[in-house]
């Protein structure tokens, strides 16, 4: 799809049916929300999120944010060890190989340079989260009705690793670790966050009006979370096809609005 071609996508004033701001919007997110946005490789936008067909290496410095919330590949070359047993080499879009070394080359390095600029969540999978650096806090997902399996016993908690400080300067009863029962909806990715999982992360690491970064979007679970959240969001894309598929669900999240 071309730039030209997304236009269809831009639905605030087509479809007018904008929905409300948050009430608090502080900062980056605020009154030049679109305004401040790059427009290099931008591929849809609302008064809500931001979606950009690029690798994240080469636009990471464009972008303004407080917060940086992602679930990016685990480079398990389509084994299992995940939310979702369909996460491997062979499920995803042909525009990268799901393996160690593009954690390593790749995905970390990423990771450290946001670390570098914001506070950063990260949930990296088991397998490769020592590529990672090290983190100030942890937490997991705990899954009590996994059924995956490690040499050790059963693969029942996928790790949460978070950098820096809390942006909502909230640390006592802040919960670092979160049961997961839900089963994430089917829309075309081979491993989608389930989004009330997402949702009460991002609700205990930030607070209405930020904005969240998410360098590795996927089909797009972070900013359907904040946009229900009431926090703006932008999301960074290689794949096309997945661009598509996370446009497509602010579609339908906007028109829920009307």
């Amino acid at each position: 799809m071309s730039h030209a071609d997304s236009a269809k996508f831009q639905l605030a004033s087509d479809a007018g049916q904008t929905p409300e701001k948050p009430r608090a919007a502080v900062g980056v997110g605020s009154g030049d929300w679109l305004a401040g946005l790059s427009s290099r490789s931008l591929y849809y936008r609302d008064e809500w999120c931001a979606i950009y067909h690029a690798d994240c290496r080469e636009v990471l410095d464009e972008m303004k944010c407080h917060l940086v919330m992602t679930d990016p590949p685990y480079g398990i070359h389509g084994g299992r060890g995940s939310m979702s047993t369909n996460r491997g080499r062979g499920n995803y879009t042909s525009d990268f190989d799901d393996t160690p070394e593009y954690i390593r080359d790749v995905v970390a390095d990423v990771i450290r340079r946001c670390v570098a600029k914001w506070p950063t969540v990260v949930t990296p999978g088991n397998t490769n989260m020592m590529r990672y650096p090290q983190p100030d806090s942890f937490g997991c997902y705990y899954q009590p009705a996994a059924v995956g399996l490690q040499t050790w016993g059963n693969l029942d908690a996928q790790p949460i690793l978070y950098y820096g400080k809390n942006p909502t300067k909230r640390n006592f009863g802040t919960p670092c670790s979160y049961t997961l029962t839900e089963t994430p909806e089917k829309n075309g990715h081979p491993c989608v966050k389930p989004l009330g999982a997402w949702k009460r992360l991002m609700a205990s690491v930030s607070v209405e009006g930020m904005t969240v970064l998410d360098p590795f979007m996927g089909s797009g679970t972070t900013l359907q979370a904040a946009r229900e959240l009431g926090r703006y969001a932008i999301g960074i894309e290689l794949s096309e096809e997945y661009c598509e598929i996370a446009a497509k669900r602010q579609q339908q999240r906007m028109m829920s609005f009307g």
